[in-house]
């Protein structure tokens, strides 16, 4: 019986902590800031939303989708910036983006921004 009384409350930790990022995430689309949701994406490691993504967002135009993605490129930088040492975890999606080559997504340069 303990066991199921734990099992339920991690649950409900885990349901609020999302609800909490998905609220952010909404206060972000709701005022326009498309850059900010993308650093926020890219800083903690989620994968880029596309455009069909952010159009059921809200991202109307090409220049939302820019700031999304110029935001999202810096973010992914600042994440991998903390990822140098050995023995640090990736998240299992990202396994090669925090490789330090020129080939590395998080590239700023190489993609106009």
């Amino acid at each position: 019986m303990a066991r199921g009384a734990v099992a339920g409350i991690l649950g409900l930790g885990v349901f609020m902590l999302s609800a909490c990022v998905s609220q952010y995430e909404q206060q972000l689309t709701g005022s326009g800031q498309w850059d900010q949701l993308g650093h926020y994406h890219g800083e903690q490691g989620y994968r880029q939303w596309d455009q069909g993504e952010l159009h059921k967002k809200g991202a109307m135009t090409e220049t939302d989708y820019e700031e999304y993605r110029a935001g999202y490129l810096q973010g992914r930088f600042d994440y991998c910036t903390d990822k140098t040492t050995v023995g640090t975890l990736f998240s299992s999606g990202y396994p090669d983006d925090c490789k330090d080559d020129r080939s590395a997504s998080y590239d700023l340069g190489d993609r106009g921004y």
